[in-house]
Parts: C-alpha cells; structure tokens; sequence
C-alpha cells in the first residue's frame, strides 16, 4: 500500500515561488536600480559645445534618485562626441551619436546630433566684476562664461570656443581663449565675446591696487 500521497503540483510551484521570493529574484531590493532615465534627450550641437547630462534612477521601492555622477557614462562613435565621467558631452564632429548612462544591467540611452547651428545671440556671465592687481587684497582673475543662443531656440555653452576680447585705455585687463580674465593695471575694461560673427553683450571688468 502507497504510504504517501504525491505532493500537489501547486504547493510545489507555491514553494519554489516562495524560495524565489526569499532569493530576491522576483522582487528587487529596495537599494537595487531597477530603471535609469537621462536627460535631456535627442539634443543637438554644434561641434565643440558642450552639454550637461544628468541621470535619474529609479530603485526596487519605486523611488528615485540622481545618479550622474555615480554611473558610468559613454558615447557612439566618440569621432562625434565624447563625455566625461559626470555626464558633461562635448560634441566633436558632424554626425550623430549616441549618450548611455550605464548602472549595473541597467543602461539608458539617447540620440545626439551634431550640426551646424545659426546663433542668433550670446550672453556672458558675469556682467560685473572687482578684482585686484595684488591677490593680498582680492581676487586678481574671474572666469567669464558665453551661452549662445541658436536660431532653433536651443543653446549651449561656447565659452571654449568662442573669441574673447578685452578693450581698456589702460590694459588693465587680459583675457584668454577660455574666457580667463587677470588683472594687469589699475583701470576699467570691457569683455567682449564673439562667435559665428555674432558680438555679445559687454561686461565691465574694474581693477584697483
């Protein structure tokens, strides 16, 4: 006589499901990344602007954080663009791209382009600013950043890539292709930025002992 009865296919798929369960394989943890959004997305460039991604990601108890400076970022081909490890692109050459953000097994990713782009203005930053010919009484430089507006309505930084001008009776001021300005002499200058025939706005650099 059959002592035992054979077990129930049920209880057999319930226990496997609980086992499962107890392993983390059907529900993450509530510290695992489970989804990964960038942004922005579908961006276009000009080549040599450069762009800030960020990351946000989503964990197993459906909350979110930002994550750009702790994922690891790339893009294809870099012949086109390239970014760094905190998800600042700089778009290289004419063509298209693709921007990943990569957490684990979770990637997202997004298209870039990068064309020829009309601007239509540029805006430096800061509009003002004091400095000083010695450093024991001040700041000696400031760094000037341009934003350049495109006809498309969309922008990006060309400080880097831009021409830089500083104008004063006096040479109180220098500045460099990146946009650095120093104090050389005691007087007032004025900064200037220039890109694809497009003059920004002035700013006013004055310089004390």
């Amino acid at each position: 006589m059959q002592r035992f009865r054979s077990i129930p296919l049920t209880l057999l798929v319930l226990a496997g499901l609980l086992a499962a369960i107890g392993c983390g394989q059907f529900f993450p943890s509530s510290n695992s990344i489970t989804a990964l959004a960038i942004a922005p997305t579908n961006t276009t460039l000009a080549p040599g602007v450069t762009q800030q991604y960020t990351a946000t990601a989503t964990y197993g108890n459906n909350t979110t954080a930002d994550v750009t400076t702790s994922v690891t970022w790339s893009t294809s081909p870099t012949a086109t663009a390239t970014v760094n490890s905190t998800g600042l692109v700089t778009a290289v050459a004419l063509g298209t791209a693709t921007v990943k953000a990569t957490s684990g097994n979770v990637i997202a990713s997004t298209g870039l382009t990068v064309t020829t782009k009309q601007i239509s203005s540029i805006a430096i930053q800061p509009l003002t600013q004091n400095l000083n010919v010695s450093s024991a009484n001040g700041p000696t430089t400031v760094q000037f950043t341009a934003t350049a507006t495109y006809k498309d309505g969309s922008t990006g930084d060309i400080t880097a890539i831009s021409t830089w001008t500083s104008v004063s009776s006096t040479s109180s001021v220098t500045i460099s292709s990146t946009g650095l300005a120093t104090a050389v002499a005691v007087g007032t200058a004025t900064i200037t930025d220039n890109s694809g025939g497009v003059t920004s706005n002035s700013a006013t650099v004055t310089v004390s002992p």
